[in-house]
């Protein structure tokens, strides 16, 4: 009786860690990835002024450079090889739009193989024209672009050497900015944030949680709502302005404007 309680046991413990396994990127399964391919190709710019990216799980890598047009590589990885040979990265113009889309299989979504599927990219685009980024999870690195629009889903991310302005929603991980010519808008769920070099404004919308670390800002900072964690704030050459915060410390140092704080 107690041999079969304990199968039992072992069962029921199996079945909740298999199904409590999250999507792992390519990086996290290093030899473990049973099925893959490799994805290399490059694709005109032509009049194209907007690049759009939306990736799903998988590392995600942008980086700009002086060139006319985009060099794709991607690492498709799948436990399913059924699965593997429907993934792919798409890429489609309409109208002055280039979209460029990490896919998996339509009925993987609903398969248990699916859960362990990852698409690694890098991108190398020109850095002359606006991008507009989607990415589902895992690490992102993007540096070199004209300018840059984000949603983040997980995953950390880190953004530098961007000549315009950056606008970024990221729901949970680690988030650094760093060298941006233009002015920074940010939405934060979770995770830290550190944002350095920045010639012109500071705007954080929300900040869920986490602390927030900016310095070196040409503009003004301005903290709309930060639920917790702690603020610091340094050598800003403008305004420095909390309207709301529910926890945590407020410190700042050398700013050249007006200082508000709830």
């Amino acid at each position: 009786m107690k041999i079969i309680s304990f199968i039992v046991l072992l069962i029921i413990v199996s079945v909740s860690l298999d199904l409590a396994t999250p999507s792992y990127s390519l990086a996290a399964w290093g030899s473990n990835c049973k099925h893959s391919r490799d994805v290399s190709r490059e694709v005109p710019l032509g009049d194209a002024r907007l690049l759009k990216v939306a990736a799903g799980a998988g590392t995600l890598k942008i980086v700009g450079e002086e060139r006319d047009n985009i060099s794709i590589d991607a690492r498709l990885c799948s436990e399913s090889k059924e699965q593997l040979e429907h993934m792919s990265v798409s890429d489609e113009v309409s109208g002055d739009t280039l979209e460029i889309e990490t896919r998996f299989s339509q009925g993987s979504f609903r398969k248990k193989s699916w859960q362990n599927a990852a698409i690694d990219l890098t991108l190398t685009v020109p850095n002359s024209i606006a991008m507009d980024v989607a990415d589902s999870s895992g690490a992102a690195q993007l540096k070199g672009l004209l300018s840059l629009v984000m949603v983040d889903s997980s995953g950390e991310l880190t953004i530098k050497n961007i000549a315009g302005d950056v606008d970024v929603t990221d729901s949970s991980g680690a988030l650094t900015i760093k060298n941006v010519k233009g002015s920074v808008a940010l939405t934060d769920s979770s995770g830290s944030i550190d944002v350095k070099n920045v010639v012109k404004d500071l705007l954080v919308r929300v900040d869920s949680s986490g602390g927030i670390e900016a310095s070196n800002i040409g503009g003004d900072v301005l903290v709309k709502r930060d639920s917790s964690g702690s603020i610091e704030v340094a050598d800003v050459a403008g305004d420095f302005r909390v309207a709301k915060d529910s926890s945590g410390g407020i410190r700042y140092d050398n700013v050249g404007g007006k200082v508000s704080l709830p």
